[in-house]
């Protein structure tokens, strides 16, 4: 079972702070790995031309944002910057490039040229 998961937080997706499934604001699901990919590929390419800033992380992990938007934080008493990500997720858990084979390495590789020098350690 495949997963495609978009969120909006103060947070990029790769954190998985405490209560992080509250921030999803959509979740695609699919048998087929292709399908999955595709649907991966058309979310995150529409937040790429939506959005100036992008980071990205183990691979498949996508933070989109923009600096005009931001979140203020009741608890801070400051307003934070909102990101909207993209994960996929293999039976329910992140799939990152330590865990695929080249071929979808290459693939998620193909799908950021741009920002790989600035992917996220």
């Amino acid at each position: 079972m495949w997963s495609i998961v978009q969120t909006k937080s103060d947070a990029e997706p790769w954190w998985f702070l405490e209560g992080w499934h509250e921030d999803i604001l959509h979740e695609w699901t699919y048998t087929n790995k292709e399908e999955a990919f595709a649907c991966y590929q058309e979310k995150t390419t529409e937040m790429a031309e939506s959005y100036p800033h992008c980071r990205v992380k183990r691979g498949t992990q996508a933070a989109f944002w923009c600096e005009s938007e931001l979140l203020f934080c009741d608890s801070c008493d400051e307003d934070l910057q909102l990101y909207h990500g993209f994960l996929i997720l293999k039976n329910g858990v992140p799939y990152t490039k330590d865990h695929m084979s080249e071929e979808d390495r290459t693939f998620f590789e193909g799908l950021f040229p741009a920002i790989k020098k600035t992917e996220a350690k």
